[in-house]
């Protein structure tokens, strides 16, 4: 695909991306309703096309760009699942090239190294695919498979990194002459009347501190039913494959979002509304490449 850094396929200029997407309106009374995404046309029939090898996803990028170009709205379902999104144009993937494209999509290329990495080790050790981001799996991982004994959590949340910007406004913070306030040290609520409010503020999973040491817990009465992935965090310096469960969690849950089939198909027949056909209205390939 245009834009890989995995090494092996030869270099060559990948055409250009232009996105379109609608400018910003005013605001509109809220009516607790969502406007659904609007439905995208089946795309035309193609003459079919396979994808074997890294080396095909240079050779036909051309091709590739083209059939996005004549069906403006699947381009724009490619930010939903490419290879789905290809499928519709006729282009088929071997499992290893779809891999390789849902991946080059969702991380650069050292995370995505790194998750391969775990994900193989994971997989040798427990003998199963690991899923951290599935609470039932991970009360399976801890309990079952790693015989840990449940912790008390409650009450307790994990380590977070600083917010972007806090330790470069420090300093400045420290210029404040004595005993003047912050003038709005939370996030500041809206009256109900306005058509903008605000949300419970909470500790992002982003930021999320993988190398704290984690506080000594109680043990728990008995084992809980889902284990989320910030209650993880606690497990993580019990066993070295939990951290790493951990982890591939943290990576996966900062991916770019790829949805299933059914989701997709939902989304194509306009029967469940999506940001990107919502704001995203023209993906267009310029016909030369960009040199």
């Amino acid at each position: 695909m245009p834009g890989s850094q995995d090494p092996g396929p030869p270099r060559v200029p990948s055409p250009g991306l232009v996105i379109r997407h609608a400018p910003p309106k005013s605001p509109r009374p809220t009516t607790g309703e969502t406007r659904p995404a609007p439905v995208v046309p089946a795309a035309r029939p193609f003459t079919p096309l396979k994808l074997a090898t890294h080396r095909d996803l240079v050779r036909y990028q051309a091709d590739i760009a083209a059939r996005l170009a004549a069906e403006p709205r699947m381009a724009v379902m490619m930010s939903i699942n490419p290879v789905l999104a290809l499928e519709a144009l006729g282009v088929t993937m071997t499992p290893e090239i779809s891999h390789h494209v849902l991946h080059t999509l969702q991380h650069p290329a050292a995370v995505r190294s790194r998750r391969e990495e775990l994900e193989e080790s994971l997989r040798k050790v427990l003998g199963e695919p690991p899923r951290p981001n599935d609470p039932a799996w991970n009360v399976h991982l801890l309990f079952e498979l790693r015989k840990l004994a449940p912790l008390d959590t409650q009450g307790h949340t994990p380590t977070y990194t600083p917010p972007l910007g806090q330790e470069e406004s420090k300093p400045l913070q420290e210029m404040r002459p004595p005993g003047t306030p912050v003038r709005y040290p939370y996030p500041r609520r809206l009256a109900a009347r306005s058509r903008v409010g605000s949300v419970e503020w909470k500790e992002s999973l982003r930021r999320l501190d993988l190398d704290a040491p984690v506080p000594k817990l109680p043990p728990a009465a008995k084992a809980p039913n889902e284990v989320v992935l910030e209650d993880l965090w606690f497990y993580k310096d019990l066993d070295p494959v939990v951290h790493d469960a951990l982890e591939l969690g943290y990576i996966r849950k900062l991916a770019f979002p790829i949805h299933g089939p059914a989701r997709f198909r939902r989304i194509l027949d306009g029967q469940e509304p999506n940001a990107f056909l919502l704001w995203i209205h023209r993906i267009a390939f310029s016909p030369e490449p960009r040199r």
